[in-house]
């Protein structure tokens, strides 16, 4: 009943996936005003939301609003493990059998829905993410809407390439056999999707509905301090089934607690099939040598790099990274962390910048950013959670004591809410031949490491030697020889990364494109799933066949 409504989108996504061209199917959203916001926050206080098959538990999340400090006092219906699997068994029969059109409508028309929410849903983010309301219509609105539909008319182009029925026919001999062959699609079992705190709409629409649209029911396990928002989408979606005559619990919430996670049970439970997981490195790559017999597709985190080699115009270029290390306060996957400047400075159109000269353009890049309250507002955000905010001070702590602190992690003045978790970068200076070490792996939050190095070859192979060992989802480098750039875009090819060259505009040097940009190559050891390619879609349904011998020409 919603195929036909969405099919030119449809048709629009799938042809965007195909050229890789700029393209979007959602309209921007308008922010919505403070008191807006606040309104839409204040209609779920002391709500419960039921959205999983029945059951008697329910669980107040501890969701703490990052800008007010104030409990969200939101309660969701809590079915045990065994609950949730019995409730999507019982339904996977009725999703299976129903067509490709019908279950790919309703992912379209929940999608339709959820940007007609849009503000509504940009209020929920930012209260529990942290993210800014600008930033909770783009990042968590129409590009997570967009990577949504990325996925879905991925699924239905994979789905629709193989014929229902065809009439085969071959000689054999002196007869000519011909055989009726139907094909059909099955689903491969209950799907999993974990979601993470900061971030979660941008990789679990994609999960959510790659799954939905090729038959699998869904449970959604959000973070358990970051649920509202996952269950407003998952709410959309069960109501769409029901319109559409199939079972609300295809998709199920699954509510935890920080002290009694599930994530674990339902994942090595033999009836799930499917896990996509975002979030640490430490479960995430649990899961990928322990769950036996399931397909798992992770995003996790790694250690982003910036090679500094030369510039055209060295402030644009500050600025641009100051604003990829303030945007969202640092808790992207695709925020830079480690930025290697030589040591015979970086190459200008005006000349060489010496390397202390170049840290100083860099610190009042970010100086000024944190100056300007709306504007840092806008970029920064609030932190998700309060023990980001200490590992910061841990480390800050730890650079002042061995003399590598460059830039104390400030916070904002923010202009509408006084008491926010408002944080600015954090910036230390490393030299790795003086014995100065950098932490394992991805430092979450606004954390950036200054490394000297004695070249642009010195640097690549640190940071390439770094992808090997943690992973890396964005690279980034500066370099205006286009020669120098495709050897330094080899290197980081060959270490299974993706690498973005020059970025110095009005575009965050962080924004991934859905139906062009391939998010995590699935090559180094930040996940093993790569939005949106076809191995996402890929193993989530299988096509299994019959046939039977008639009689014709």
């Amino acid at each position: 009943m919603f195929f036909e409504t969405h099919l030119e989108l449809l048709r629009a996504a799938a042809q965007a996936n195909r050229t890789r061209v700029a393209w979007t199917g959602y309209a921007p959203i308008t922010p919505p005003d403070l008191a807006q916001a606040d309104a839409v926050l204040a209609t779920f206080d002391g709500a419960t939301l039921a959205l999983s098959s029945p059951t008697g538990s329910v669980i107040t999340a501890d969701e703490i609003s990052p800008y007010t400090g104030k409990a969200l006092n939101v309660s969701y219906r809590a079915p045990s493990v065994d609950q949730a699997l019995a409730g999507a068994a019982a339904v996977a029969a009725t999703l299976r059998d129903a067509d490709i059109e019908r279950r790919v409508g309703v992912c379209l028309e929940a999608l339709h829905r959820i940007h007609q929410r849009g503000p509504e849903f940009a209020a929920v983010t930012a209260h529990t993410t942290g993210q800014s309301l600008s930033m909770a219509c783009s990042g968590s609105g129409t590009n997570a809407l967009d990577r949504g539909l990325e996925a879905v008319a991925m699924a239905w182009s994979a789905m629709t390439r193989v014929p229902g029925q065809v009439s085969w026919r071959q000689r054999f001999g002196k007869s000519e056999v011909t055989l009726r062959k139907r094909f059909r699609i099955r689903p491969l079992g209950t799907a999993l999707v974990v979601a993470c705190a900061s971030f979660p709409a941008w990789n679990a629409y994609p999960a959510i509905l790659a799954n939905l649209a090729t038959g699998n029911p869904v449970l959604v396990k959000p973070h358990p301090r970051s649920v509202l928002a996952t269950a407003l989408a998952v709410g959309v979606i069960r109501e769409v089934l029901t319109e559409a005559q199939l079972p609300a619990d295809a998709v199920q919430l699954v509510v935890d607690t920080a002290e009694a996670p599930v994530a674990g049970q339902l994942a090595t439970s033999p009836q799930v099939r499917i896990v996509d997981f975002t979030g640490s490195p430490t479960f995430g790559s649990w899961l990928e040598r322990n769950v036996p017999n399931t397909l798992v597709f992770t995003e996790t985190a790694g250690v982003n790099t910036v090679v500094l080699d030369s510039v055209s115009d060295l402030s644009a270029a500050m600025r641009t990274l100051a604003g990829g290390l303030s945007l969202f306060s640092g808790q992207m996957c695709t925020t830079p962390q480690n930025i290697y400047i030589p040591d015979a400075g970086v190459r200008t159109d005006a000349g060489v910048v010496a390397r202390d000269d170049v840290v100083a353009a860099l610190l009042s890049a970010i100086d000024d950013l944190a100056g300007a309250p709306r504007r840092a507002a806008a970029v920064c955000g609030a932190l998700q959670s309060e023990a980001t905010l200490h590992s910061i001070t841990s480390l800050t702590d730890a650079a002042e004591a061995n003399g590598t602190l460059l830039r104390r992690p400030v916070p904002y003045v923010h202009p509408d809410y006084p008491q926010a978790r408002a944080v600015t970068p954090l910036v230390v200076r490393v030299d790795p031949r003086q014995g100065d070490t950098l932490p394992d792996g991805e430092q979450f939050g606004p954390v950036a490491f200054l490394v000297d190095c004695a070249d642009t070859v010195s640097a690549v192979a640190h940071a390439t030697a770094s992808i090997r060992g943690h992973g890396a989802i964005s690279s980034y480098l500066y370099c205006t020889d286009d020669a120098v750039i495709d050897e330094v875009a080899d290197a980081y090819a060959d270490a299974g990364a993706s690498l973005s060259a020059n970025l110095v505009s009005s575009m965050p040097m962080q924004f991934a494109a859905a139906y062009s940009d391939y998010h995590v190559t699935g090559l180094n050891p930040a996940g093993n799933a790569t939005l949106t390619d076809e191995s996402f879609i890929a193993g989530r349904f299988r096509i299994v066949q019959d046939r039977r011998q008639v009689e014709g020409a």
